[in-house]
């Protein structure tokens, strides 16, 4: 019963450091008051980057790592989570060279207009590769894990 709790624990914990580490990024593009229109879309990539990760090396850790029918369940639902995840990674880009992270940092100064852009378009095309490229790792990660969980008892 100690170790099931702990688990829960563990995974309250890893929630909510996800949830300060996405704070942390975010912080300067809301320091600087810029009109950002890709919050939402950020916070998703960066939870599913540290989700997916997680669940790519840890899968074991988690206090639900028995449950076969979550498994199958996260199995047929990554596939429309990830066509989400590159059509706003898409839209990102889009955005970028039609209208551009200038537009939106326009109230700064010049070096930070320079700045601003650059950690904006690096931070997000970061968080956005790596929750595509775990995200399609996960499906393999959990199949692996039925069949070991099936053939050899573990996971």
């Amino acid at each position: 019963m100690i170790v099931r709790n702990n688990k829960w624990l563990s995974e309250i914990i890893w929630w909510l450091s996800t949830g300060i580490i996405c704070l942390f990024f975010l912080y300067p593009i809301y320091y600087y008051k810029i009109e950002y229109p890709f919050y939402k879309n950020n916070i998703i990539f960066i939870f599913g980057f540290f989700i997916f990760l997680r669940w790519v090396l840890l899968w074991h850790l988690t206090p639900y790592a028995r449950w076969q029918y979550l498994k199958l369940t996260i199995i047929l639902i990554i596939a429309p989570i990830l066509f989400y995840f590159s059509y706003e990674f898409s839209d990102f880009k889009n955005y970028i060279d039609e209208i551009g992270l200038q537009e939106i940092v326009t109230h700064l100064k010049p070096e930070e207009q320079v700045a601003m852009t650059k950690y904006i378009r690096t931070e997000m095309i970061f968080f956005s590769v790596c929750a595509l490229i775990n995200g399609v790792l996960v499906p393999f990660k959990l199949i692996w894990n039925i069949w070991k969980q099936h053939n050899l008892n573990t996971v």
